[in-house]
């Protein structure tokens, strides 16, 4: 059995199938079982080896192809019971015809039928009624009832009509549950690129260990064509790395000292030395794996309106069966009542309903983790598709995050060196890219560390702390002008100017610039083909946040906002039901990420900003968000035309079979028919074409 992990933004655990990955609602498992979705799935996992073994699965196979021999051999030999060319004849040959029929039948029911009746059962107690009941009820009256007929020496014989459906609905299953598996199997093939062992490097001695010996600060080395085994970083060596399968990105990249590296992704050329930063399951492509089964686990588009109709649809079946049987057996006789009464079980069993959403959420999921974006729930995708506004925060997001300090503006009577000095002190215990700008520039110049107390973040707006120095201790602020209380300092088109007090005295002003992002402007625009509208939301000051704006069409912007002004400024967005995106990475775009429809974060997010969002973009480009909300945009169409196409086939069956009209055989047939067209159907979305950089 396969669960997800709970979290705090996870649905509760549900346990998944076993062979085809979707999650399998209302049972009660035991320690250590093997959890199925559907009795297909229950035999195609066991006749793949994948938990009985390759001995043990040879000989399922075996028995369920007798079945299928005996059941079509009952299924030919019926025919003798319909032919004759006088009633002597048919009399004559009819008593011992149904008795070899019936020494053909059982063993095939038992065969056959095991499996749904296991299962049934199993649901029963659970106390939940499903397909497999159905099944299970209608090939079981129809058994018994012939078992009578023969018996008796009267009366109709309804083997055939068993046989047939045990036989139907058993390669339908069987086919239905290889395709969903071809759906889901994004997950299973991205496990797959990791390496079952690793070069590790103990006082200079290399020795070949299994990866899930390694530990953060192991040396490992890694070879041309081999993957790497865990994150980490680069300390000797320059190597194209292909991170296809992790970030979407076709292009190799280069790589040398310093540089970052994920686990699976494959060195194609070079000799490289690494530090294992990352391993096992807190590697990347083991948090993508949880997040792929979080999607798989959690709710799933128009969950409710499926749970209202699956809850009382099956009840209602049996009751329409019931009355079925009543009418027909009443006018036409015992044996027109069972027959039609039958067709009314299989047409209606509602295996295309209940596979139509979660299917195609979950192939949309495996596509999208291939194009190297996460998607936390299935549900995100019918947010997604409801979209109509886009917020971004803009450094680190819209921008590289990466400032650039280009300018120190000491206050007359100041020192600029000493400026500088006490603005990295203070900024020394900060992630902001501020403050990691501030500390590279005093490295760089080599001026001495400062000792800072009283430490303090104000979110949205500055920090502050008390500095020791050669004027004695100063409480220092850097931050906004309302923050610092000093009057605002004008800095260039596209500066951030950070404003710097001691002792509530303005000392001077710091401007940083920062890079646009690249992918930003193609994003924005594939947003507004869309129909979406985009919005920056920054804490920044307002002169150098218009200016930003200014050089994307159409962007709106708002400045100087907290973030509780983010966040109130998202809920009125919803108030406004335009189902509003947030793409953020830090931690002051948390409460908004979360208070969003969907939170959208970058890989290069802080820890924080990931836990709170929906979907995590893995390689930093932003073109993903137009494509995944176009994919969203698919994967809610395709499962409303499930589920129209479920809802439709049960309808039109329905009414054909209580008027009588519909055959058992062909009922069973048009139940694996409409569960194939949705398997199928929901297979498109694992060709949606992807983004232009992740081919």
């Amino acid at each position: 059995m396969s669960a997800v992990p709970a979290g705090p933004f996870s649905a509760a655990p549900l346990p998944l199938c076993a062979h085809c990955g979707l999650p399998v609602h209302g049972s009660r498992i035991l320690p250590g079982e093997t959890v199925y979705c559907c009795s297909g799935c229950a035999l195609a996992h066991r006749l793949s080896g994948g938990s009985t073994g390759h001995g043990q699965a040879t000989g399922l196979l075996m028995s369920i192809g007798i079945g299928c021999f005996l059941a079509i051999n009952v299924m030919m030999a019926s025919f003798v019971l319909y032919t004759g060319t006088a009633e002597a004849d048919r009399a004559t040959g009819e008593a011992w015809v149904k008795w070899a029929l019936l020494v053909l039948a059982t063993p095939a029911m038992v065969l056959l039928g095991a499996p749904f009746l296991a299962r049934g059962v199993r649901r029963l107690r659970s106390r939940m009624v499903d397909t497999d009941a159905l099944i299970v009820l209608g090939v079981g009256a129809a058994y018994v009832l012939s078992v009578r007929s023969i018996v008796s020496g009267h009366g109709p014989v309804y083997l055939d009509t068993a046989m047939g459906i045990l036989l139907f609905v058993t390669i339908g299953r069987y086919l239905e549950a290889a395709s969903r598996a071809r759906t889901t199997d994004a997950l299973a093939a991205l496990l797959r690129q990791m390496p079952s062992e690793a070069s590790r490097i103990v006082l200079g001695v290399e020795e070949r260990v299994a990866i899930e010996a390694l530990r953060p600060g192991d040396l490992l080395r890694v070879r041309p064509g081999e993957r790497i085994p865990a994150d980490g970083t680069i300390l000797e060596g320059t190597a194209s790395v292909s991170e296809a399968e992790i970030t979407g990105e076709s292009v190799p990249i280069p790589k040398g000292p310093g540089a970052p590296v994920s686990a699976g992704t494959l060195n194609l050329d070079g000799a490289l030395l690494v530090e294992a930063q990352r391993t096992g399951t807190g590697t990347t492509v083991a948090r993508i794996a949880r997040m792929v089964e979080e999607a798989r686990a959690g709710k799933i588009p128009f969950a409710a309106l499926v749970d209202r109709v699956s809850a009382a649809f099956v009840p209602f079946v049996l009751l329409l069966a019931i009355a079925t049987f009543a009418y027909w057996a009443r006018r036409a006789g015992t044996g027109e009542g069972v027959l039609n009464a039958l067709s009314v079980l299989l047409i209606a069993c509602p295996c295309a309903l209940g596979i139509a959403t979660p299917l195609a959420s979950s192939a949309a999921g495996g596509r999208a983790a291939m194009a190297g974006v996460l998607i936390r729930s299935g549900e995100t995708f019918e947010r997604l598709a409801r979209a109509t506004r886009v917020f971004f925060d803009k450094t680190g997001t819209l921008t590289r995050g990466v400032l650039e300090l280009v300018s120190v503006r000491p206050a007359p009577g100041h020192d600029e060196a000493w400026l500088l000095a006490i603005a990295a002190a203070v900024e020394e215990r900060s992630e902001h890219p501020v403050a990691v700008a501030l500390r590279r520039e005093a490295a760089a110049r080599g001026l001495p560390p400062q000792i800072v107390t009283e430490f303090r973040v104000v979110s949205g707006q500055g920090i502050e702390g008390t500095v020791a120095t050669g004027r004695g201790r100063l409480l220092l602020r850097i931050g906004t002008p309302k923050f610092t209380g000093c009057e605002e300092v004008k800095g260039a088109s596209g500066e951030t100017v950070v404003h710097v007090t001691a002792a509530g005295e303005f000392v001077g002003a710091l401007a940083f610039r920062d890079e646009t992002r690249p992918t930003a402007a193609a994003a924005l625009a594939g947003l507004a083909e869309l129909g979406l509208r985009s919005e920056v939301l920054s804490g920044d000051r307002a002169a150098p946040v218009a200016a930003f704006a200014a050089t994307f069409p159409g962007l709106a912007a708002a400045a100087e906002l907290t973030p509780e002004q983010k966040l109130e400024r998202v809920k009125a967005s919803i108030a406004a039901s335009e189902g509003p995106v947030m793409v953020g990475d830090g931690i002051n775009d948390a409460p908004a990420l979360s208070g969003a429809g969907v939170g959208v974060t970058l890989e290069s997010g802080t820890e924080l900003a990931r836990e709170a969002a929906d979907v995590t973009i893995l390689a930093g480009d932003l073109t993903r968000l137009p494509w995944v909300i176009g994919l969203a945009r698919r994967t809610v169409a395709i499962a409303r035309l499930n589920l129209f196409w479920a809802f439709f086939y049960n309808a039109i069956g329905l009414a054909l079979a209580v008027a009588g009209l519909l055959h058992p055989l062909f009922g069973a047939v048009a139940m694996m028919a409409s569960s194939l067209f949705v398997a199928v159907h929901s297979q498109r979305l694992t060709r949606y074409p992807l983004p232009v950089h992740a081919k």
